[in-house]
C-alpha cells in the first residue's frame, strides 16, 4: 500500500469513529466534541445553527426528553480528498421519550470535515428525512 492510500484508510478511519461516537452521544458537550467553534447544523426537527453554543443547548434540550436514543449505522460512504472529508450515513434512529413514546426514523446525515491543527472538525453537518411518508432506506441510483 502506498503512503498516500495508508493516510487516506486512516483519515477514513479516524471520520468513521467521530461519526460513530457523534451517533452515540447523549450530551450536547458530546455531540459537539469535534466541531468546528464556527459549524453550521441544520437538524430534522426544523432547526440550523451557526457555532457551538446554539447547537449545544438544543441538543441537551432535546436529549432531556428522552429515555434512550439507539442509532444503528446502516449505510455508510466517506470520502477524503487532502485536508477535506465528507461523511454520508443512511441511520436507523429509535427513541424513547422520558413519557414512554417511542419513535422510529431513517434518516440521512452528512457530515462535512477539514482538518484544522492536525484534527478533524466537522464544519458542517446536515440531517434529513425524505418527506412524504416512510422510506425504506434504499438510494435509487441509475
Amino acid at each position: 500500500m502506498t503512503k498516500i492510500a495508508e493516510n487516506q484508510q486512516g483519515d477514513t478511519e479516524a471520520l468513521t469513529a467521530i461519526v460513530k461516537e457523534m451517533a452515540a452521544s447523549m450530551t450536547g458537550e458530546q455531540s459537539t466534541r469535534h466541531w468546528a467553534d464556527d459549524a453550521l447544523w441544520f437538524d430534522i426537527p426544523p432547526f440550523a445553527s451557526r457555532g457551538i453554543q446554539p447547537a449545544m443547548k438544543m441538543f441537551d434540550r432535546v436529549f432531556k426528553g428522552f429515555k434512550s436514543c439507539g442509532i444503528n449505522i446502516l449505510q455508510e460512504d466517506v470520502t477524503v480528498s487532502g485536508d477535506m472529508g465528507v461523511v454520508c450515513t443512511i441511520q436507523e434512529v429509535n427513541i424513547v421519550l422520558k413519557n414512554g413514546d417511542a419513535k422510529h426514523a431513517l434518516v440521512r446525515q452528512t457530515d462535512c470535515f477539514k482538518r484544522r491543527g492536525g484534527s478533524w472538525k466537522l464544519f458542517h453537518e446536515h440531517a434529513s428525512c425524505p418527506s412524504g411518508g416512510e422510506w425504506d432506506g434504499k438510494i435509487v441510483t441509475a
